[in-house]
């Protein structure tokens, strides 16, 4: 495998870590609401359901392009300058009032919340457990999304879109507590051997982000279709919603495992396994359907493969690029494909139907898992190992 650099400069304390992680999962937090607040849109008469799609590629894709400029930024300014932009923003857009355009409110809020994340990205960059460090985060927002969402299906009456975006933007000022708390400086990082570190990002790295980009997208593309296509095979809409939340659960418990295991083994190994433990589900969900325990047990298996898995791509980035000057972008690579491969997907829907969704989604999975064997392959012979 590739030998795994120390990044230069001193790596955060666990106490700093942990707030640069708990800032960006703010910046992910609406992903945990989206179904209630994008709900509340169409009733509102705000957006039509069949605009829903690009609404929620727009906010990813600008979480995304926030990330990057974040990562950028930390090169310039100090970490809790960047954190407090991004709170500052974050807390504008969801105040804005109804008269601004929603896609343009929804944009800017989406950039708000990815320089939260470009915050958690070089954080992650710098730790010294890498995968254990991705982990966290994972383990942080599936916490959150979940502790917000189910607050809301607690309230006696469904939440309005001002409602949501207002708790969206209390929790995102309460988030400032922790800015002491992050380091003064997350400059991006780079191999310790100074002239390894100059020059753009190499073929490997590239193919590395396109591969984590595939699979998150295609993770979440079958995530967001999943209720759909349990319907569809007969299961009832009350059981749904628990299955969705049990998986939910199961995706914290991944994450648990994903810290646990740090940084034994390799990385690309473990990302190739477990994405083909996904398709495997899949599959079994196809052939087995999901009713009864089976169902339950495949549907919440999902959850938790799916959290082992995104971490170790964090890990495999570094086995194809151990310069490390593609590591900071892992996170705006899986958010853009997470924006992209759904809404694609989707547009599979009307044509040729639900089933179709999962099955292309299982292809991108295949293809993720080809190009982590070209980054490996091709990653620059300078840090190749035997």
């Amino acid at each position: 495998m590739a030998a795994q650099q120390e990044p230069t400069g001193p790596a955060p304390s666990r106490i700093s870590l942990g707030a640069a992680l708990l800032i960006g999962a703010t910046g992910l937090l609406v992903l945990g609401v989206q179904p209630l607040l994008y709900g509340s849109y169409v009733h509102e008469g705000r957006i039509s359901e069949a605009s829903l799609g690009l609404l929620a590629a727009i906010e990813i894709a600008a979480i995304a392009l926030g990330s990057a400029g974040g990562i950028a930024l930390l090169a310039r300014a100090p970490a809790r300058a960047v954190a407090l932009t991004g709170i500052a923003i974050t807390i504008a857009a969801n105040l804005l009032p109804a008269l601004v355009p929603l896609l343009l409110a929804r944009a800017i809020s989406g950039a708000g919340g990815g320089l939260l994340v470009g915050v958690a990205a070089g954080a992650i960059a710098r730790a010294k457990g890498l995968n254990a460090a991705a982990a966290a985060f994972l383990f942080l927002q599936a916490a959150s999304q979940y502790a917000i969402l189910q607050w809301f299906a607690s309230a006696a009456a469904p939440g309005s879109a001002a409602d949501v975006q207002h708790a969206l933007a209390v929790i995102a000022a309460l988030t400032a507590l922790a800015l002491p708390l992050v380091p003064a400086r997350l400059a991006p990082v780079a191999h310790a051997d100074a002239a390894a570190s100059k020059g753009a990002i190499p073929l490997s790295g590239w193919i590395g982000l396109g591969a984590s980009a595939l699979l998150v997208g295609a993770v979440v593309g079958i995530w967001a279709y999943m209720g759909l296509w349990l319907e569809s095979r007969g299961i009832a809409p009350e059981r749904i919603a628990p299955m969705l939340t049990a998986s939910m659960v199961g995706q914290m418990a991944g994450a648990l495992v994903a810290i646990a295991v740090g940084e034994r083994g390799h990385a690309g190994a473990k990302a190739v396994v477990t994405g083909l433990g996904l398709i495997a589900i899949v599959a079994l969900l196809f052939l087995r359907g999901a009713d009864g325990t089976l169902g339950w047990s495949l549907v919440v298996g999902y959850g938790f493969v799916w959290m082992v898995l995104t971490p170790a791509l964090t890990g495999f980035l570094l086995e194809a690029d151990p310069s490390r000057r593609s590591l900071p972008f892992a996170a705006s690579a899986q958010l853009l494909g997470a924006a992209i491969l759904p809404t694609a997907a989707g547009m599979m829907i009307e044509a040729q139907g639900i089933d179709t969704v999962l099955i292309a989604c299982s292809a991108a999975v295949i293809l993720g898992l080809a190009l982590i064997g070209a980054a490996l392959g091709l990653r620059p012979r300078l840090y190749a190992a035997t």
